[in-house]
């Protein structure tokens, strides 16, 4: 888990890392092991299906979009829940949805403001008669990479598969080698592309994914995130501050008594009003080909002259 700590994807803003996969030596290193054990160990994660893949992602702000919504949805049984979790796969602009056991689920909204978000979020609400909070809002981490033809054929070819060679996407393209490798690393370099490894929670046995919203009062924030940094350890594998007095704590355990004695505990501390829990079912990406695949798409066909010079 703690080789998974440092490969997940930690942040629903594209906050992955500027390589196609975090190399075995690094982690090593960083973790004390040795890299060996670091690469059988990633090995396994990815044949067993918990790492289903490597997903690269280009910078939404070259489409327009600078303003990422988080929503949770509460639903009045499950069945309306199920129906809300299939729809959302096709709503335009979903980063990312998530399902917990239960009758609530979130989703990640893009958009070019918040009130374009916010209508997203709101046909939702309409249609399926949700509860609905706004858990936050995030600006989009923008590049100043200025991309051609050729570097959206590259985030294509690694769209689904960010370990894809350079040899193979080369023959593809009909171009060299070289020209792949060096367009890829300015690509992920300027952060116009991240890459993140797509999970199967479900895949890991023995395992629990769960989420603890936290409720501060007045000004106790930043104290009640650096306790939680400090108690959990290892354990608290993504901490957000959504928005002024909300913490979202995204933590794994090895048991269901767990999770709720975790709640008990933070209800403890000074300066925490209330404490929701939320257990993982399953990530949900949107259907393939999606939204973001049109977008790319439009920017190849676009563009009718040869390759230039990229990212200046």
């Amino acid at each position: 888990m703690r080789i998974f700590c440092e490969i997940a994807f930690r942040s629903p803003i594209y906050d992955g890392y500027n390589v196609r996969r975090r190399g075995a030596s690094e982690i090593g290193r960083k973790l004390g092991l040795d890299e060996k054990t670091v690469r059988s160990r990633i090995e396994q994660m990815e044949r067993s299906g918990f790492i289903k893949y490597y997903q690269a992602t280009p910078d939404l702000t070259l489409f327009g979009m600078r303003d990422v919504g988080i929503f949770r949805f509460g639903t009045y049984n499950l069945a309306t829940k199920f129906a809300l979790i299939d729809k959302m796969q096709d709503v335009p602009r979903l980063i990312e949805s998530t399902d917990y056991i239960g009758l609530f689920s979130t989703a990640s909204i893009a958009g070019a403001s918040p009130e374009e978000v916010r209508r997203e979020a709101d046909g939702l609400t309409r249609l399926f008669e949700l509860s609905t909070v706004r858990l936050g809002d995030w600006k989009i981490k923008s590049s100043s990479a200025r991309l051609d033809r050729l570097d959206w054929q590259i985030i294509k070819g690694l769209r689904y598969d960010a370990r894809t060679s350079d040899k193979d996407l080369a023959e593809k393209l009909s171009v060299t080698v070289r020209v792949v490798g060096y367009r890829t690393a300015r690509l992920l370099e300027s952060g116009a592309v991240n890459v993140k490894a797509v999970i199967n929670p479900q895949k890991q046995e023995g395992l629990i994914f769960y989420e603890l919203e936290v409720f501060s009062k007045g000004q106790g924030q930043r104290e009640i995130s650096m306790w939680l940094r400090q108690h959990f350890g290892e354990k608290l594998w993504n901490l957000v501050n959504p928005a002024e007095g909300v913490i979202l704590a995204s933590l794994f355990c090895f048991s269901m008594a767990e999770p709720e004695e975790s709640v008990m505990t933070v209800l403890r501390q000074d300066g925490v009003a209330r404490c929701r829990l939320y257990i993982l079912k399953e990530v949900i990406e949107p259907k393939k080909p999606n939204w973001i695949d049109s977008l790319i798409e439009f920017r190849i066909g676009g563009e009718s002259e040869g390759p230039k010079e990229s990212l200046g």
